[in-house]
């Protein structure tokens, strides 16, 4: 397994465990009244974002992988992020009518709530930035690999463009060096017959001499 599906595996289990919690109080808000159920409501729309926020990041870190890691784990995350559709339909089927009973309730309670909301929005937003952050550091790093990997690819075809050209080259000498050889072989053997011709005549000479020498010796003395 690679590192980038070990993290959305990290990030799948957070999405599921999430997901139970939530469960649980969506069904707890359909029977609580009053206080209990806008504290339900507000836990519950927090995981929802929440929820969000993971989805998000699984979709950072998919981008990051091998095609073929993408397309392996790409249904898991639409799978996820269909399922927040249907549980936020849920949620919202729960709690109709509550909007009314959350406006009836004290004006202090509502500027409390107000402010836990605005806090755990901050906390979330920092929370995503992070995230979000660190998906790109892990993309800006993918690309330098890709872009390295890219350099070192012209590289070696550059390398082996010359080496085939050279190649090339040393054969076309040896083309011209065995041409070269074959006409000096071809000239050697015509100097060893006109060597061997010469001999022969020089033979011939010198026998024709003996015999013309043999020939004046024998008239002036006979």
């Amino acid at each position: 397994m690679s590192e980038g599906s070990e993290i959305l595996d990290t990030y799948q289990k957070e999405y599921d465990t999430l997901h139970e919690t939530l469960l649980r109080q969506m069904e707890a808000v359909g029977a609580a009244t009053g206080e209990q159920k806008k504290l339900l409501c507000h836990q519950t729309e927090a995981g929802l974002e929440e929820m969000d926020e993971i989805i998000s990041q699984m979709e950072v870190e998919l981008a990051s992988l091998s095609a073929a890691t993408r397309m392996r784990l790409a249904p898991r995350v639409r799978a996820s992020k269909e399922d927040i559709k249907k549980m936020r339909r849920d949620y919202q089927k729960a709690t109709t009518g509550s909007e009314r009973d959350q406006l009836l309730g004290g004006r202090g309670q509502h500027v409390v709530d107000f402010e836990v909301s605005s806090q755990d929005q901050r906390s979330r937003l920092l929370n995503g930035t992070e995230r979000l952050q660190e998906g790109s550091r892990r993309l800006e790093d993918a690309r330098r690999l890709a872009l390295e990997t890219e350099v070192i690819g012209i590289s070696t075809l550059d390398d082996l463009n010359r080496q085939r050209e050279q190649i090339y080259r040393t054969r076309d000498t040896l083309s011209t060096a065995d041409t070269w050889i074959a006409k000096s072989q071809g000239a050697l053997r015509g100097m060893q017959r006109r060597m061997i011709q010469n001999k022969i005549l020089s033979f011939g000479i010198i026998i024709m001499l003996v015999i013309v020498i043999i020939a004046i010796i024998w008239l002036k003395w006979f």
